[in-house]
């Protein structure tokens, strides 16, 4: 490596660190601002903005910004006519208070995300060859049950659809037949297993004629992950039914699910935050990104990509 070269990523490494994101806010109400690492003006916050180490959030007069903030754990509310510095492991109150401060169970950000702006791929289309349907949930994803609910976009026409479910060795451990398009694995079927792979196959049916089929995948998480999954997951269902102003809650349930590889949740979450708060950059980004590991090119119910 040449001394130019060295120098180089020398110099940029910390600007490289520098654009990883330690937080965002999850709420903005009134004439907040914030001020990047590096730079001396500030610029208009908005609901979702990240918030990257060395950056600083200010409110002005009846203004209020809620934020998260991920090296502790630690999501609070600064109150009018206050400053804070966010830091790369600490929070530093410049000016005015801090309020509502509290603990979240999990808070961590997707490991893709920067504050640079984010690719805006279009989603990729993974279906079956020939076939125009969705199959919605659990698909290409993990789950944290082993009774997994089941579901998939109508197909015009169709009557009734069968449903096929293997394991790896591609035997059969449940069929049946239903007229809606979700259904949940019975109680009675072929007990799964923890830690295991499963595939699944949709046909869509009118009479005797198969209209359309479209197959997928899942893995049920192993025991122990999917019971502290499942137990960050109602925690935060609780902040957000105590509070459900607050965005905060929802963003973490996105990226829980995101970081344990819940997919179809975590786009179903992100859709959700989406149209509650308005168009947001890297959250369309997001969504797009994992759209394309479903092999979905809509969301569901809704139109094309």
């Amino acid at each position: 490596m040449t001394r130019r070269m060295f120098w180089l990523l020398f110099c940029v490494a910390p600007i490289l660190k520098a654009a990883e994101p330690v937080g965002l806010l999850s709420m903005v109400t009134g004439e907040v601002q914030i001020v990047r690492a590096g730079e001396s003006a500030p610029v208009a916050a908005r609901t979702a903005d990240l918030i990257g180490a060395g950056d600083r959030v200010l409110t002005g007069t009846g203004a209020e910004a809620t934020f998260l903030f991920c090296p502790e754990s630690r999501a609070a509310k600064m109150t009018a006519q206050s400053e804070v510095q966010f830091d790369a492991a600490a929070i530093a109150v410049k000016k005015g208070r801090l309020a509502e401060e509290r603990k979240v169970p999990t808070c961590r950000l997707p490991a893709s995300l920067v504050l640079a702006a984010a690719s805006k791929m279009k989603s990729g289309n993974l279906r079956l060859r020939g076939s125009g349907m969705v199959l919605r949930s659990p698909a290409n994803t993990l789950v944290t049950t082993l009774t997994p609910g089941f579901r998939w976009d109508a197909v015009e026409n169709a009557a009734g659809y069968e449903i096929k479910l293997q394991d790896r060795e591609e035997r059969i451990l449940w069929n049946a037949k239903v007229s809606g398009t979700e259904v949940s694995y019975p109680a009675t079927a072929s007990a799964l297993a923890w830690g295991q792979k499963y595939r699944w196959r949709v046909t869509a049916q009118s009479g005797a004629e198969a209209l359309d089929e479209a197959g997928s995948s899942f893995q049920v998480m192993p025991s122990d992950q999917a019971e502290k999954v499942r137990a960050a997951a109602a925690e935060l269902e609780k902040q957000r039914t105590a509070n459900p102003t607050d965005n905060g809650p929802l963003f973490l349930l996105a990226f829980l699910y995101e970081d344990s590889g819940m997919l179809d949740e975590a786009v179903r979450v992100y859709d959700e935050l989406a149209r509650r708060m308005g168009p947001q950059d890297w959250v369309q980004s997001r969504m797009n990104d994992l759209m394309g590991k479903l092999g979905w090119d809509r969301l569901e119910s809704g139109p094309p990509q």
